[in-house]
Order: C-alpha cells, then sequence, then structure tokens
C-alpha cells in the first residue's frame, strides 16, 4: 500500500488542493538517470537572460495575453517564427491537434489527408458535416477542414498536402521544411522509417492515434533535446534568518515562509548582511525540512548578520529519447492511471498494428467475435516474443477487438490536445516532455454485459460495417455506437443538461455534446447560461468565436456555433447569472428537470452556490477548472460522494496593510499598491465628487449612510475642488504634485517616523529585510519612468474632467510644463504609520460637529466652482446633471485607455524607492489585471476528461469505483487519477448517521406549528430539537423565554421569502436527554463536516399543498447551550 499525493482541485486564485489518498501501485518504470539529467556544461547552468527576460513586442497581446502568460515570450517567438508543423491525418484526433495548434500560433501548419470523409468521421471530426459524407459528395478530410481552421487564427500559415505516403517515403527530403512531424492514422511502417529519418536531421517526431475506447501518444525529440524550463513555475524568492558557518552549512527561512525547494535545485543568494561573500553565489541546496536547508562549505566566509533572499534558479535539463522501433520493445510510459496497466495496452497496440498490416490494412470487425478471438491468439503470440506482460488480460483484448473499430470525441479530445501541448514542448523546450508513451483509455464505457449479445448480432447483419441501421437520428453516431452502444447513444440523445459558462471549458464541452448526441433527441435539451461577451482575449482558447463576434453574448454564439457541428442538437442560451438573484429562473421546477449541471465557470464563489444547489436537488455535478497548464475535474454523485464544498479551498492569503501602505519588499506588493491608488484616485474619489457636485442632498446622504470614512471622503472632496482642472496645463501640475507627495513625501515622512537607526524592543534593527528603508526619489525630466508617470496620470485626469490634451503630447512639452510647477518643500508631520501586520486599516472617529463644519466648508467651496470654474460648462440649465464626469473603471486588456500604463509607471516608482527590482507592462498586467494564464491544451484534456464522466453518468448504471477525478498538470507531465471521495458519513446518535445528500420529508403540513414539528423530530427519531434557523435568521431558540411563545405559532408566519419558493432551507440543532451537547466542541453541519450530512439533513419548507419539509441538522455547540 503506497501513500499517493494528488492535488485535487485547481483554483481561480491561482492555488491547488492538495489531498492524500492511498493507491495500491500496479507495474511502473522510472526515467533512466542517464537520460533525463541536469547539464553539467557551464554554458548551460543556467537558463540565460534571453530566456528569461525576453520580449517580443512583435505579438498580437490582445490575443496572445492569457497564453503569452503560460509559455513566456521566448517559447511565443519561438512558436511564432519557426514553429513548421506536419500533421497526416484530419480524423478526430487529427482535427483535434490541428486545433490547438493554430490556436496557439505556430508559424505554419500543413494538413496531410489522402482519405475522404465519411460517416464514420462525424463522432469525431467537428468541421465535417453529414452533407460532407455522401457517397456524390465525399471529399478530402483535409479540403473541408481547412478554412475553417485557418480562421481559428489569421496569423498561421495552413495549408494542405495530398501526398501519398508512398511518395513521401521514396522522398524522404520533402520533410525537411518542417520542425515538427506528427502522425495519425499512419501504418506503423512508415511511422518507423519517417521517424528514423527524423531523427537523423534533428526533426521533432510525435504519433497519436486512438482505437475505440483507447488511444496513444508517443514522442521522440532525438538526442540531447534541451529543456529551458522543466516546469514553467515563477521564480521564488523567499528570506533568510540565518545561515551558519560550517562544512555543511544549514540555511534558515525566515518564520511562516517555506522555501519550497527540492534536493538539487539551484539557489542564489544576494542582499546578504555580514556573510557578504555569498552573495552573487549559486549553490545546489540539499532540503533539510520546509524551513531550511543545506548548501555545502561556508567556513572561509564572514559571519551572518542579517538580512538575504534567496531565489531558484531555472536550470536546463537534456533528455534523450529512443527511437520508435526501440521503445516498442522497450517502453518507456508514463502512467495516465496506475491503477491500470499500461503494458496491457503497449500490447495491445502492438497488436492493432500487426493485425492492420497482416490483414489488408484493415482492424477486426465491429463486434466479431470470431475476429476477437483471432486477435486474442494474435496478442498472445506476440507477447511470446516480446514479453511485454506475464499474462494478457482476454477480457480486456476481447473489448479491444469489439470497438477498435470506433471512436468517441472525449477520447479524442484527450489525446489530441495532448499530443498538440507535446508539439508546442519540442518547438519551444518549453515544459518537460512526455518520455516517452501515453496510453488512455476508458472502458468503463463499454456496454454492459447484458447488451453484449445484442450487439453481436446486430453487426453480423452484413454491410453494418459501412452504416449501422439503428434507431439513431443519423448515422452520425455510427462510430460512436461501436463504442458505446445502442443504450448509451439512445440516452445522451434525451438528455436533459445545464451548463453554467460558456467560455473556454463551455466552448470545448459545447464541441462534445454536439459529437456525442448529447440532447439531439426529442426529449433532450441543454440549457447554458453566461453573462459574459466576447473580447479579443477569448479568442485564443474559445474556439467557437471569431473575430466579428467580438462584443456579442458568449452562450448565443457558442449555441449558434455548435449547431453548425450537429444541426439536431437543441441548445436554449441564456445571458443570465446564476445567483440568487436568478432563482426565479433556475428555480426548483427548472433544477428538477434537468439529468445533470455541469460548471463551467471560472471563480470559487460561483462554483460553491452551483454546488448548494445541485446537493439541494440531488443532481449530479461535473466540476473542472484550469490554470495555466494545470487542470482538475471533479465528479459529484448524489448520495454517494462528497460535494464541491466539501474539501475547503484555502483562504487566499491576505497582504498586510502596513506592508502595502508602508513596508512593501516584493514588486506585487509595489503593483497591488499602484492598482489600490489607481482605484482611489481616478475612480472612487471621482465618483463621489460627480455626486456631490450634482446631487444637492448627497451630504444629508453621506451623513445617514454605513460609511466608515465619512471625514476623510470630506476632506478628498474639499481638495478635489480645490484642485478642479480645467486645462492641460492643470492636469500636468496635479501629476507633477502627486508625484511629489508619492515617491517623495511619503518616503521622507516614514523615515522621519522610523529613523533608520531605529531599534526594535528586541534590539535588532528595525529596517532589516523583509522590511526595506525607501529611498526618496527626485524628479527628473530626463526619466523616462518619471515622465511616463506624469504623462499617464495626466491622460487620466483629463479623460476623466473631459479636458482634450494635445495628441500624443511630446515629453519634452510635459518636462517643460513641469519645470513651472511650485512644489512645496516636505514638512515632517505627527501621524502614526502602523508597522504591526496583524493591525488592520485604521478606521476613523469623527464627532457630529466636525461633520458639520466640513460640510459647511464644502458647500461654499462648490458655489465658488460653479461660479469660477463650472459656469461655461453648465449650459443646459434644464439638465438635473450639472457637470459629467467620468470616473475610470478599470480595463486591463485596452492598451489606450492609460490604464495598464499609469500602473507600470506608478509601480516601478515605487519598486524603486524600496530597492525592489523592477518589472516590464507584460508583468504589471498580469498582476495588476488578475490574470489567469491559460491555454487552449489544458482545457481541451479537462474538457474530454469531463466528458468521458459525463458519458457514464448519463449511462447510469455504473458503481462509483469506476467514476475518475483528475488533476493533471501537462507542463511536466503528470497526471493523477483517483475516485471520487466518498460522502463521509457522520453519527448523529448511536442509531442516526446522515451525509450531505440525507434529508428528512415532512409532508402534506401546511399549518405545521413549531411545537409540531419539535414533536413529530422527537417522535420519529428521539431528537430535541433546540434552535432552527432560516439562513442566518433566528426562527426559534429554546434557551429564550421570549421565543416560548413561538411554540404555539405557525411555522409558516415565522420564515421570511415565502413567494414563489418550492421549499425554504432550515437549519436545525439538537441537544440530547440530558440537555448536553453531544460534541461540545465541534457543530457540525455541511461547512464543518467535510462532506456534510446522512440521515437528517435540511428541511425544505414550502406553502403550497405538495408541502415538505427537508432538513439539514447541527449538532448543538457549546454557544447555543447557553
Amino acid at each position: 500500500m503506497n501513500v499517493h499525493l494528488c492535488i485535487s482541485r485547481v483554483l481561480s486564485s491561482n492555488k491547488i488542493i492538495i489531498t492524500i489518498r492511498h493507491h495500491h501501485q500496479k507495474k511502473s518504470r522510472e526515467m533512466d538517470t542517464e537520460e533525463i539529467r541536469l547539464s553539467n556544461s557551464t554554458s548551460t547552468t543556467t537558463v540565460s537572460e534571453d530566456v528569461t527576460t525576453f520580449r517580443d513586442y512583435t505579438l498580437d497581446d490582445s490575443l496572445y495575453s492569457r497564453q503569452r502568460y503560460v509559455l513566456g515570450d521566448y517559447a511565443m517567438n519561438k512558436l511564432t517564427k519557426g514553429g513548421n508543423v506536419f500533421l497526416s491525418g484530419l480524423g478526430g484526433v487529427g482535427v483535434e491537434i490541428a486545433k490547438n495548434l493554430v490556436l496557439a500560433g505556430i508559424k505554419s501548419l500543413t494538413l496531410h489527408d489522402t482519405i475522404n470523409a465519411s460517416p464514420y468521421d462525424l463522432s469525431t471530426q467537428f468541421y465535417i458535416n453529414p452533407s460532407n459524407t455522401k457517397v456524390d459528395a465525399g471529399a478530402n478530410r483535409a479540403t473541408l477542414s481547412i478554412e475553417k481552421i485557418s480562421e481559428l487564427n489569421p496569423y498561421v500559415k495552413v495549408s494542405q498536402s495530398t501526398l501519398l505516403f508512398q511518395d513521401i517515403i521514396t522522398n524522404l527530403d520533402y520533410l525537411l521544411q518542417f520542425k515538427c512531424i506528427i502522425l495519425t492514422e499512419c501504418p506503423l511502417e512508415y511511422q518507423i522509417k519517417i521517424n528514423e529519418y527524423c531523427r537523423q536531421h534533428s526533426i521533432y517526431f510525435l504519433v497519436c492515434d486512438s482505437f475505440g475506447l483507447f488511444g496513444w501518444v508517443f514522442n521522440d525529440f532525438g538526442q540531447d533535446f534541451l529543456v529551458h524550463d522543466k516546469n514553467g513555475e515563477d521564480i521564488k524568492e523567499t528570506f533568510i534568518s540565518s545561515i551558519s558557518i560550517d562544512k555543511e552549512a544549514i540555511v534558515t527561512c525566515m518564520e511562516n515562509q517555506m522555501h519550497n525547494l527540492e534536493s538539487g535545485d539551484l539557489v542564489l543568494f544576494r542582499e546578504v548582511k555580514g556573510m557578504t561573500e555569498i552573495n552573487g553565489t549559486k549553490h545546489k541546496v540539499n532540503v533539510i525540512n520546509p524551513y531550511s536547508f543545506s548548501i555545502g562549505d561556508t567556513s572561509t566566509f564572514s559571519h551572518y548578520q542579517s538580512g538575504g533572499i534567496i531565489s531558484d534558479i531555472k536550470t536546463p535539463i537534456t533528455i534523450n529519447f529512443k527511437s520508435l522501433k526501440e521503445s516498442i520493445e522497450t517502453p518507456d510510459i508514463l502512467d495516465f492511471d496506475f491503477m491500470k496497466n499500461n503494458y496491457q495496452l503497449h500490447l495491445a497496440r502492438q497488436t492493432i498494428q500487426t493485425w492492420f498490416e497482416a490483414h489488408s490494412s484493415t482492424l477486426p470487425k465491429a463486434w466479431n467475435q470470431q475476429d476477437a478471438n483471432d486477435f486474442i491468439q494474435l496478442a498472445i503470440n506476440i507477447n511470446e516474443k516480446l514479453k511485454t506482460v506475464e499474462e494478457i488480460d482476454k477480457t480486456l483484448f476481447e473489448k479491444i477487438a469489439f470497438t477498435c473499430l470506433g471512436k468517441i470525441c472525449p477520447l479524442t479530445s484527450v489525446l489530441g490536445a495532448f499530443t498538440a501541448q507535446e508539439a508546442l514542448k519540442s518547438i519551444t523546450g518549453k515544459f518537460t516532455p512526455l518520455k516517452q508513451w501515453l496510453y488512455v483509455d476508458c472502458y468503463e464505457l463499454f456496454p454492459k454485459q447484458e447488451e453484449k449479445v445484442a450487439m453481436i448480432n446486430h453487426y453480423s447483419i452484413p454491410n453494418t460495417s459501412i452504416k449501422i441501421t439503428t434507431n439513431l437520428l443519423s448515422d452520425r453516431s455510427l462510430a460512436q455506437h461501436i463504442c458505446l452502444g445502442q443504450e448509451t447513444c439512445e440516452k445522451l440523445e434525451n438528455t436533459k443538461l445545464f451548463m453554467i459558462g460558456s467560455g473556454a471549458i463551455g466552448c470545448e464541452m459545447l464541441k462534445n455534446y454536439a459529437l456525442l448526441g448529447v440532447a439531439c433527441g426529442s426529449n433532450g435539451r441543454i440549457t447554458i447560461t453566461d453573462n459574459d461577451l466576447i473580447e479579443k482575449s477569448n479568442l485564443n482558447r474559445q474556439f467557437l468565436f471569431r473575430n466579428t463576434d467580438i462584443n456579442n453574448p458568449k452562450s448565443k454564439v457558442a449555441s449558434l456555433s455548435v449547431t453548425k457541428m450537429n444541426e439536431k442538437i437543441n441548445i436554449d442560451a441564456h445571458q443570465n447569472k446564476v445567483e440568487m438573484a436568478s432563482e426565479n429562473i433556475y428555480n426548483s421546477e427548472f433544477l428538477d428537470q434537468q439529468d445533470v449541471v455541469v460548471s463551467a465557470l471560472d471563480n470559487v464563489e460561483a462554483r460553491l452556490y452551483v454546488d448548494t444547489r445541485c446537493v439541494q436537488h440531488s443532481l449530479p455535478l461535473l466540476e473542472s477548472g484550469t490554470l495555466g497548464t494545470k487542470g482538475h475535474t471533479q465528479v459529484i454523485l448524489p448520495a454517494k460522494t462528497e460535494s464541491y464544498a466539501s474539501q475547503k479551498d484555502p483562504v487566499e492569503k491576505q497582504t498586510p496593510f502596513c506592508t502595502l501602505k508602508s513596508f512593501p519588499n516584493n514588486l506585487s506588493h509595489c503593483i497591488q499598491w499602484s492598482r489600490d491608488k489607481f482605484e482611489k484616485l481616478f475612480s472612487i474619489n471621482i465618483q463621489e465628487l460627480d455626486k456631490f457636485i450634482n446631487d444637492s442632498d448627497y451630504l444629508n446622504k453621506l451623513l445617514n449612510s454605513q460609511a466608515n470614512n465619512k471625514i476623510a471622503i470630506c476632506k478628498s472632496l474639499s481638495k478635489l475642488i480645490q484642485i478642479y482642472p480645467t486645462s492641460f496645463k492643470d492636469c500636468v501640475v496635479y501629476s507633477r504634485l502627486k508625484f511629489e507627495k508619492l515617491f517623495n513625501h511619503n518616503a521622507l515622512q516614514l523615515l522621519h517616523s522610523y529613523p533608520m537607526d531605529l531599534k526594535t524592543k528586541e534590539g535588532t534593527p528595525f529596517w532589516t529585510l523583509p522590511k526595506r528603508p525607501p529611498v526618496a526619489v527626485q524628479f527628473d525630466r530626463n526619466d523616462d519612468t518619471h515622465i511616463n508617470f506624469i504623462k499617464e496620470t495626466t491622460a487620466l485626469w483629463a479623460n476623466i474632467f473631459n479636458i482634450t490634451i494635445p495628441s500624443n503630447p511630446s515629453k519634452e512639452l510635459i518636462g517643460k510644463i513641469c519645470l513651472t510647477v511650485k512644489v512645496p518643500k516636505f514638512e515632517a508631520k505627527k501621524k502614526a504609520i502602523v508597522s504591526d501586520e496583524k493591525a488592520a486599516a485604521p478606521i476613523e472617529s469623527f464627532s457630529y460637529e466636525q461633520f458639520i463644519e466640513l460640510t459647511k466648508k464644502l458647500a461654499k467651496q462648490l458655489e465658488e466652482l460653479k461660479k469660477d470654474k463650472l459656469q461655461d460648462m453648465m449650459t443646459d440649465t434644464s439638465s438635473p446633471t450639472l457637470v459629467s464626469l467620468y470616473p475610470q473603471s478599470f480595463e486591463k486588456d485596452d492598451d489606450s485607455n492609460h490604464h495598464i500604463d499609469f500602473i507600470t509607471a506608478t509601480s516601478n516608482l515605487r519598486a524603486r524607492i524600496y530597492s525592489i527590482e523592477e518589472g516590464d507592462r507584460f508583468k504589471v498586467k498580469l498582476v495588476a489585471g488578475k490574470i489567469i494564464p491559460a491555454i487552449a491544451t489544458t482545457t481541451s484534456v479537462v474538457s474530454g476528461l469531463v466528458a468521458i464522466e459525463l458519458v457514464k453518468i448519463i449511462r447510469g448504471d455504473l458503481p462509483l469505483d469506476q467514476f475518475k477525478c483528475t488533476y493533471l498538470n501537462l507542463s511536466l507531465p503528470i497526471f493523477s487519477v483517483t475516485e471520487p471521495g466518498p460522502a463521509p458519513t457522520v453519527k448523529l446518535t448511536p442509531s442516526i448517521s446522515y451525509n450531505l445528500w440525507d434529508r428528512w420529508a415532512i409532508k402534506d403540513n401546511p399549518n405545521i406549528t413549531v411545537q409540531d414539528l419539535i414533536q413529530l423530530i422527537n417522535d420519529k427519531y428521539g431528537l430535541m430539537i433546540s434552535g432552527i434557523y432560516q439562513n442566518s435568521l433566528l426562527v426559534f431558540m429554546s434557551a429564550l423565554p421570549f421565543h416560548k411563545t413561538r411554540l404555539s405559532m405557525k411555522l409558516r408566519d415565522l420564515l421570511t421569502d415565502l413567494d414563489n419558493q418550492k421549499f425554504i432551507d432550515l437549519y436545525v440543532l439538537f441537544k440530547n436527554e440530558n440537555n448536553i451537547p453531544q460534541d461540545t466542541t465541534t457543530s457540525i453541519s455541511p461547512d464543518n463536516v467535510n462532506n456534510n450530512v446522512v440521515k437528517p439533513r435540511k428541511l425544505f419548507y414550502h406553502n403550497q399543498t405538495t408541502t415538505f419539509l427537508q432538513k439539514r441538522c447541527e449538532k448543538i455547540d457549546r454557544d447555543v447551550q447557553h
């Protein structure tokens, strides 16, 4: 029994959830240390500066921005400038590879195919429709697909080749024009010959194929393949608290700062005081624990005093690959699901290709028992020679023989997208490539035993290998029917499915629905909803959208696009958020009609809400997410598994107020501070000013509001009125004065409050890392960063006040105006500056008299402003709006609005005064815009895995151990496949247990009183209710004397929001017979019971004739007892 560490969930907050599960490990192979090794050559000890800091300013950032944050500009440049790819075979796998490569932005793609479209392609090839497969209209698959593939990315040159393989083999030099060769649907004989040629000419070689319910990928990138960045993770920095002097010195990190290193990693030291010899040196680490590591000999160094930062160093690795021929006999296989035996599938692949060559390029006939028997015997013969496995799994090989003629789109999606990612690795050297085989199967979908005879009989009818005569809506399900059987295909057609989100995952899922035939029957329907509009940055991943669709609703465009793939699909597209406000639309009646819910959301809050609704209505939920090359899928099954909320997402670590305000120690702190300044200066303050000028009752409303910063608002308004601009020069003056305050006066004030020689109460220097003393900046009009701050601030200020500025004002003009500005000298103030990291932002206190005094001053200022500056602007005296101001709403993807440019200049100036390394616009945009890095390949893999689980759910007869949850990281690559976590059982009493899916129902009693309910529960379950809540509303508490009168009241009279509600969710507390809490330390509820409840659970109250109550039980806790 081995402990398997798996990362089970990717969060939009750039975090991952880690769980530990136990598994029986099957046979596996480890990479030879000679095959993957750290480069010892000094020329490749660390990644060159060009790799890590290179910027390609020719890239269309509005299109590629999310992918740039995954790959980096160095890799993007290699893709767009040198990524010439040859792809053979435009079946289901091939078209998936092509789609992902073109979306990624390779330089060119040559589509090679010699096969005409047929009904067999319709289950997986989404750019072929039934009209293309008619005998009189059949055409080459590449010909039919090239236009639609080209539309995906105008920057990629897509061409077509129809050369026969024999002609390519005769003239292999044809392949020299390509950097990467990808073969699908290609005979093994040709694969081996092309592979040998590619190895001789340093051309990267990949093979991918799918047969029935399994498929594979093979890589060969030749000898000494260099990987510049093995994992794509950001460089980590950690503060040091001590370094020992020893032959094997120990470095200890500061409290609560884990180094996140692995033994063998290289680190760089800087800013160490005392032991200055170590600064700028690189050391290989040996990890001792999460907070310390050893680095080797420091015995000749000076004593460590304080400070110091370590940063890990990207170290290239070289990988040697075996040829295809050698790898067939001695394979290196990456585990996809290590509960399965990869070597059985490796033998199956060999058997299929041997059969293909021996039977005139044909496969075993679908569901043919004789062919299956012959296939098994062929496998036995091959295994006797190669000794691939100890004994073949005859049951598995029979399934393979029955179904290898078929295909299903979820599997081709997984395999094709994974192959595309490997091709990108070959071109860019970014991420660790597959070494060298990957096998994926989903034989859980194989038709159940009762259907086996019917399938064999069906396919024994002559000509069924050409056309299936089934009751399905069309012959587009030909290849799928072979794999899944009649019953599952029919269930898919009549499925009712609700999907929330039609972005990247949503688009991919819609493709899978169309090809699977989901909701194509008379009783089937897909409802999708998404309130987002299409942006250009979406086009790099959300392949159903085009340039002409920008600013249109995602759900509407996606539904229209997918009907072109399958005109039979029934879709309703909405533009609503799924939240409490839309429960009148997505109400109980709507949800009770659904068979399954699919979440394609990108934020935790919305996911938790959807999860709650699915638990309430006992609906299966398919959950997934991506973050760059990482992804996860989760299957949630009523009565069987934990829910999404059962695994607690880690609380996002908040940067302390004082760190942001006064003591930043990294660039992210500076960017966050600058983003907050943007919001305050150009949005929040301006909104208040706009209301103050145009609403005569504004001050009264402010006084009576819940705002806790009323005085600060008034002071801000007073200042804004004093500096209200009316000209371009006024805007420059404002910017120059703001520069002086932010980057000079504030630094001097901080040093006045905390002098450089200040000691802590422990006697150590106050200014010790991570605290950095600021250095006040003197304005220099010849410094680009200084002028950029003035320029961007001026532009924003002018836009807010609708002031015309000169077209692209020169730096010289701005600099000259700055020289005329009278800048006040710094005067130290007596004010407290928070230095305690645990302290929150201070809340002001004020008296009513102070507020009134300020309002009088403001009223007078406003009158003067109207008279002196606003008179000419108030032309329409009948308008209720005196003056129109334009507060800035932050938008990261508009390069013309000055938002990111302002934050970039401000962040770098902030970093400069604290001696922090500055960042370019590219990095600033990532942090300020909270951009989630994304790439199409991960989305396609994740969506394919979700679609496989969808088929299992719709099929409806599989046990829990046949469902799979997956965590993946394509950059390494790794897959961690586990069974869904079961819903944990919690004991309420010795005889009563419950989980989150269980419920007690009380029906047909709309007039039930509180006493009736208490008595009913006590009679039936022996439990005494002590408290009843409706969300946060206290309905009844036995410990409160004045609540005794409520015992006789109707429950419905004590509840709120009953209109249009089928049920009300109540929370009930219990006590035992001795009035002592059963568990005095915890209150058990779905929120703190790690997976929720079993017998008693929810109480749903309804005020119609079919009233029922369902109840979520909680143990009474210590506080309630009092």
